[in-house]
C-alpha cells in the first residue's frame, strides 16, 4: 500500500475503535460512565475534542451538533466539561499510535535514509492556563512579578515522513533526557525500524549514550565543547573515543567541522561506518530542524496551546488530540503533495508548490469529524474529494532563503479561556 492512500484506512481504523465497546471500556474512567444513552455519548464527546475547538466552547458545541451530528438539541458547556472528565487522555495516544504504526507496518513507500528511519527528539515549553491547580500539576516559570503555568512537551518526530511517532506532555521542570528515555522505550515496545535519532546539545551524557547503545538505537548528537575531557582531546576531524559508564566502555565517533558562521560544530555518533563522511553527518544533523518546524506548526497552526479546560485531564486530552490530528493532517498533506507533483510536472513554473498548511487545517474542521461519522464509503469519499479539491486549489509557492528569527520571551498565555473567539 502507498502511504498517500492510507488516510482512508486510518479513518476506518479510528471509526472501528470508537465504535468498539471494549475500546470505550478501556478509556472511560469508571464502569458506569457513558453506560446510559444520552444526547452526547462517549463517541460524540471524543469526536468533539477532535474538532479543533478554537472559539468559545458553547459556540463550538452548537456548531458541532448542528453541522457534524446534524441534530436538533443543545448541550451546555458545563455538561460537556463534566462528560470529558470521564475520558482518559490516553485514548488519543492509542488512536495516534494506530495511525503511525499503520504507516510503518502497512505502507511500503515511507521515506528512509540509507535504510534508516530518521527521527529527532526535542522538547518545547507550552503555555497553559495560568491557574493555581495547573501550576501545581505542571510547574511554572517565574520572574520578579509573576508565576506563569508552563508544561514540557517532548516528541519523537520522523523528519522525513513528518509524523510524530511518540509524544508526551509533562511537568515543566522534567529533565529532557528522562522524557526522551520514556519515549524511546515506548517506541521500542511498538517495534523499531532501524532507527537513527538526532539530538540537540542538551541531551549528551555518558549514561544516556550507554542507554541508547544498549537498546540498539543509533544516534547523532550535537555536543558542547566541554562535554568531556575525551571529547576535548579528540582534535581530529573524525576520531573514535571511548565513553565509560558503570565501568563499561562504549565506542563513540567524534566529528568536528566549521559552520558557515565560523563556529565549530561537534557531533557524537554511534555510526562507525567510514563510508559515511563528515559531509553526510552535516546533512543528517541539519535535518533535525524539521522538529523545530513541527513545533511551530503545532503551536501556530494547530494551536496546541489553545487549551479548552483548566484541569490536568483536559490539558492532556487537548495535547494528545492535537498530536493525533497533526498526524492525520500529515496524511492529507502527503496525498495533496502527490496531486501537486502530478499536476505541475509538465508546467514550467518559477517555483515549486506545496500545501498551504493553514488552509489544510482549517478545511479539516468539521469535515474530518463528518468523515469519522460517515459509515458509507461512497459518501465518505465524496467528503474527502471535496476536501482535497479545496486544498489543491490553494497551494502556495516555495520561496527559497526565507526565514523568521525565533523569539524567546516570557509572556502570559495568549489563549485566554475567558476570551475565546465567538467568530
Amino acid at each position: 500500500m502507498k502511504i498517500r492512500r492510507y488516510f482512508d484506512l486510518a479513518i476506518k481504523e479510528t471509526q472501528g475503535k470508537l465504535d468498539n465497546f471494549l475500546f470505550k471500556c478501556s478509556y472511560r474512567l469508571n464502569a458506569k460512565d457513558f453506560s446510559r444513552e444520552s444526547k452526547m455519548g462517549f463517541k460524540q464527546t471524543v469526536l468533539f475534542m477532535m474538532n479543533m475547538i478554537k472559539k468559545s466552547i458553547q459556540v463550538e458545541l452548537n456548531g458541532f451538533i448542528e453541522t457534524a451530528l446534524k441534530k436538533d438539541f443543545s448541550i451546555s458547556k458545563q455538561a460537556y466539561a463534566k462528560a470529558r472528565q470521564n475520558i482518559k487522555p490516553e485514548i488519543f495516544i492509542d488512536l495516534s499510535n494506530s495511525v503511525v504504526n499503520g504507516v510503518y507496518d502497512k505502507c511500503d513507500d515511507y521515506k528512509v535514509w540509507n535504510g534508516y528511519r530518521l527521527s529527532a527528539i526535542d522538547g518545547s515549553t507550552l503555555e497553559i492556563p495560568n491557574t493555581e491547580e495547573l501550576r501545581k500539576e505542571f510547574g511554572y516559570s517565574e520572574n520578579k512579578s509573576s508565576k506563569l503555568a508552563r508544561a514540557r512537551a517532548s516528541c519523537i518526530y520522523d523528519v522525513l515522513n513528518k509524523l510524530v511517532i511518540k509524544s508526551k506532555i509533562d511537568r515543566f521542570d522534567t529533565c529532557e533526557r528522562v522524557v526522551a528515555k520514556d519515549l524511546i522505550m515506548q517506541m521500542i515496545a511498538d517495534g523499531t525500524k532501524h532507527d537513527i535519532i538526532l539530538f540537540d546539545r542538551g541531551y549528551p551524557s555518558a549514561e544516556f549514550i550507554a542507554f541508547l547503545i544498549e537498546n540498539g538505537i543509533d544516534y547523532i548528537m550535537r555536543a558542547k565543547k566541554n562535554f568531556s575531557n575525551d571529547v576535548k582531546k579528540a582534535n581530529k576531524e573524525d576520531q573514535l573515543i571511548k565513553v565509560t559508564h558503570n565501568k563499561k566502555s562504549y565506542n563513540v565517533r567524534v566529528l568536528r567541522f566549521q559552520l558557515e558562521s565560523g563556529e565549530e560544530e561537534i557531533l557524537l555518533t554511534s555510526l562507525l561506518d567510514k563510508n559515511l563522511i563528515i559531509k553526510d553527518f552535516k546533512t543528517l544533523y541539519f535535518m533535525r530542524w524539521g522538529i523545530e518546524i513541527k513545533y511551530d506548526d503545532l503551536k501556530n497552526k494547530i494551536q496546541i496551546e489553545n487549551f479548552t479546560g483548566t484541569t490536568k485531564v483536559s490539558i492532556e486530552q487537548d495535547f494528545y488530540a492535537s498530536i493525533y490530528l497533526s498526524n492525520m493532517a500529515e496524511l492529507v498533506r502527503i496525498q495533496n503533495e502527490e496531486i501537486l507533483r502530478e499536476r505541475n510536472c509538465s508546467k514550467e513554473l518559477k517555483y515549486e508548490y506545496k500545501t498551504n498548511i493553514n488552509l489544510l487545517i482549517g478545511s479539516l474542521k468539521d469535515k474530518f469529524v463528518m468523515m469519522l461519522l460517515e459509515n458509507n464509503p461512497v459518501k465518505r469519499k465524496k467528503i474527502y474529494k471535496k476536501l482535497m479539491d479545496q486544498i489543491a486549489k490553494n497551494s502556495v509557492p516555495i520561496r527559497p532563503d526565507r526565514n523568521n528569527p525565533r523569539k524567546d520571551t516570557l509572556v502570559a498565555s495568549k489563549y485566554r479561556l475567558n476570551q475565546k473567539r465567538c467568530l
